[in-house]
C-alpha cells in the first residue's frame, strides 16, 4: 500500500488574516498546487488535504461567541450558518484553484462527514475518504462549525481533523503549513534570540517550544494544544509531524521528498 500523508494548509497560509471578508491567496495556492502536482510525479503517495478557515471563518466565530459551542442560543445559530457558508465558498476557491493546476481534488464537506460531542470529533464517515484514495482522488477537508450532540453546532478545526485521520487511516506523516518556519524556543515575533527547534520529542514540545499566540492561536486553542495531545495515540504507525514555513513554494516539494530544510520534525 502507498504511505498516506496528510497536508494541513493553514488559515494564515490560504487566506490574509489581517483583512476583512474573503481574501485568498490565489497567486500562493497556484504555486502550492504546481508543488503538489511535482511531488505526486516523483513519488508515490495518498495525500489527504486540509484547510483553515481564514481570516473571514475566525472573524465570525469570535463575532458570535462560537468557541464553547452554539446552544440553543438563536443568535450563535445564525452565526455559525453564515460561517459555514462562508467557510463553503471558501472550499470552493481553494478547490477552483487546485483543480486548474491538474490536481485531482475531491472536496469532503467537514459538516456532512463530521459529529462532535462536546468540541471534539466523535463520529467521521471514513467510507468516501477511503474511496477518494482509491480512486487516485486527494480528499479536501477543512475546519468548520458541525453538529454537536451536545452542544448543537460547535468549531471542527482543521488541526483536530489531521490527527484523527491520521490514527483512523493509519497515516504516516502529518505536515502543517504555517505561517513561520516551525515551533521555536521563544516566540519569534518577539524575541530576537528565538531558535528554531529541528527537531523534537512530541512530549517535549510543551516544555522546550513554542507556537506564538499572534499566529497560530486561534479560536480553536491553537496547533500546539492539539500536538500535545497527540501523545501515545498513534503507536508504531506515525512516523513524524512536521511544520514548516507554508509561503514558501519550494517547501512543499522538500516536504513531501523527506529533504532537510529548516522547519520542525516532531517524533511521536
Amino acid at each position: 500500500m502507498k504511505p498516506i500523508y496528510i497536508l494541513k494548509i493553514g488559515g494564515s497560509v490560504a487566506t490574509y488574516k489581517n483583512r476583512l471578508g474573503m481574501s485568498t491567496r490565489k497567486t500562493l495556492l497556484k504555486e502550492i498546487g504546481r508543488s503538489i502536482k511535482k511531488a505526486l510525479r516523483k513519488d508515490s503517495f495518498g495525500l489527504i488535504l486540509i484547510h483553515g478557515a481564514g481570516a473571514m471563518g475566525h472573524q465570525l466565530a469570535k463575532k458570535y461567541n462560537l468557541a464553547e459551542g452554539t446552544g440553543i442560543n438563536p443568535k450563535k445559530w445564525r452565526g455559525a450558518l453564515i460561517s459555514r457558508l462562508v467557510n463553503n465558498k471558501l472550499n470552493v476557491d481553494i478547490t477552483e484553484i487546485l483543480v486548474s493546476q491538474g490536481l485531482r481534488i475531491a472536496p469532503v464537506h467537514t459538516a456532512t462527514a463530521i459529529i462532535q460531542k462536546n468540541k471534539k470529533i466523535d463520529h467521521c464517515d471514513l467510507e468516501i475518504i477511503k474511496e477518494a484514495l482509491c480512486q487516485g482522488c486527494i480528499p479536501l477537508l477543512y475546519g468548520e462549525m458541525v453538529f454537536d450532540v451536545e452542544l448543537g453546532m460547535s468549531i471542527c478545526s482543521g488541526d483536530a481533523i489531521a490527527p484523527y485521520l491520521a490514527e483512523k487511516l493509519g497515516a504516516q506523516k502529518i505536515f502543517f503549513a504555517s505561517d513561520i518556519d516551525g515551533v521555536f524556543t521563544k516566540d519569534p515575533h518577539v524575541y530576537k534570540g528565538a531558535r528554531l527547534v529541528k527537531k523534537i520529542n512530541l512530549k517535549d514540545v510543551s516544555r522546550k517550544a513554542s507556537l506564538t499566540d499572534s499566529h497560530n492561536i486561534d479560536t480553536t486553542g491553537g496547533l500546539l494544544g492539539k500536538i500535545q495531545k497527540l501523545d501515545a495515540k498513534f503507536g508504531n504507525r506515525l512516523k513524524s509531524i512536521e511544520i514548516f514555513n507554508g509561503f514558501q513554494k519550494d517547501n512543499y516539494e522538500k516536504i513531501f521528498a523527506g529533504k532537510d530544510f529548516s522547519h520542525t520534525v516532531i517524533i511521536p
